[in-house]
C-alpha cells in the first residue's frame, strides 16, 4: 500500500444542529440481495452553500437549516462507492486523491480530512492492485484521485491494473491541454453508451449536463431492488426540492436540470434507491412525496 501524507485545514466549528444531513460520511456498509455497497470516505469538505448554487438566494437556505453545520456550511464527502458481488469488486470513481486540503476552492470553506481512502481500502482488506475496474461518474478531480497520473509515486495510479470505464462523450470533453486526467488514459479507458452493462447488474445511465458524458450507474440488487450511483447529476438532498438549481460547476445548465428531473422522477419508483456521494451523511436514500428520504436499516433491510 502506498503511503500518504494526510494533511487538512481544520474547521473551526464541526457541530451540527442535528443529525439530519449535515455531518460528513463515514465508512459503512450495506447488504441488499446479492449486492453489497460499501462507501469508502476520502475527503470532507465543507461548502459555502450561495457558491454552490449560484442561483439561490441567502433567504431559500432558511428552510434547509437541517443540512446546514451551524457555521452555516453544507457538509459534502468525497469517497468511492465499493461494489461486490459473487466474489468480483469493482470501484465507482477513485475519491478526491492526493491533495493537502490547504487550497480550497473558491466555493468550499475548508476541508476536514483528506487522503483516507486508502487505508480504508487497507483496513477492508481490499488490495487496490486487485480491482481490475474502476469506473467513472465524471473525470472531475474529486472523482479521479486516486486513478490520476500522479496519485502515488507508481505512474499506473492506486490501482495499476484497472480498467478504466467512462461513459460516451467524457472523454471528449476534456481540454488536451490539461492533460490525462487518468494513469495511462488513453490505453485504458473505454467509454460506454447510455444503458451498457460493464458487469453483472451494473449498467450505465447517461446523465449529461454536469460533464457532457456524466453517467450515473445502475446496481441491481438480485431481489428486484436498484440503486443509482449517481454522482454530481445532484450535490445534496436540496436539489430534490429545488431541481431548477444549477451547481457553479454544470457545463450545461439545462441539459444539467433536466439529467436531475429525470433521476428524481426515478428516486421516486418503489424499490429505487440513490447514492448520493456528496449528499453528506444521508449518502443512501430514495425519493418520497418530493423530498429525500434517507435508508433507514430497519425498516428498509429487507
Amino acid at each position: 500500500m502506498a503511503s500518504t501524507e494526510q494533511t487538512a485545514t481544520p474547521h473551526p466549528q464541526r457541530a451540527c444542529a442535528d443529525d439530519s444531513g449535515c455531518r460528513m460520511p463515514g465508512l459503512w456498509t450495506r447488504t441488499l440481495g446479492d449486492l453489497t455497497i460499501t462507501y469508502v470516505p476520502d475527503a470532507g469538505v465543507h461548502m459555502i452553500p450561495g457558491r454552490v448554487y449560484p442561483a439561490s438566494a441567502e433567504d431559500d437556505w432558511t428552510e434547509h437549516r437541517p443540512h446546514m453545520t451551524d457555521a452555516g456550511h453544507l457538509a459534502m464527502g468525497c469517497g468511492a462507492l465499493l461494489v461486490e458481488r459473487g466474489g468480483r469488486r469493482l470501484l465507482l470513481d477513485a475519491g478526491h486523491g492526493r491533495i493537502s486540503g490547504e487550497d480550497p476552492e473558491h466555493f468550499q470553506h475548508g476541508f476536514e480530512y483528506v487522503q483516507t481512502l486508502p487505508d480504508h481500502l487497507d483496513g477492508l482488506g481490499v488490495d487496490p492492485a486487485t480491482l481490475e475496474t474502476v469506473a467513472f461518474t465524471h473525470l472531475h478531480d474529486d472523482h479521479t484521485g486516486w486513478a490520476r497520473p500522479d496519485a502515488v509515486d507508481d505512474p499506473r495510479s492506486l490501482f495499476p491494473n484497472a480498467r478504466w470505464i467512462v461513459g460516451a462523450g467524457e472523454l471528449r470533453g476534456l481540454n488536451p491541454a490539461d492533460g490525462p486526467r487518468l494513469a495511462g488514459q488513453s490505453e485504458r479507458t473505454t467509454a460506454v453508451a447510455d444503458g451498457t452493462e460493464i458487469a453483472e447488474g451494473v449498467r450505465a445511465w447517461a446523465l449529461p449536463g454536469h460533464t457532457p458524458g456524466h453517467t450515473a450507474w445502475i446496481l441491481d440488487t438480485g431481489d428486484g431492488r436498484r440503486i443509482v450511483a449517481f454522482g454530481d447529476a445532484m450535490h445534496s438532498p436540496v436539489q430534490i426540492e429545488h431541481p431548477d438549481w444549477e451547481v457553479v460547476l454544470d457545463h450545461d445548465r439545462a441539459e444539467a436540470e433536466a439529467s436531475r428531473r429525470r433521476l428524481v422522477q426515478f428516486l421516486a419508483q418503489d424499490d429505487v434507491f440513490g447514492f448520493g456521494v456528496h449528499f453528506a451523511d444521508q449518502q443512501l436514500g430514495t425519493v418520497d412525496a418530493g423530498h429525500w428520504r434517507p435508508w433507514e436499516d430497519e425498516t428498509d433491510n429487507r
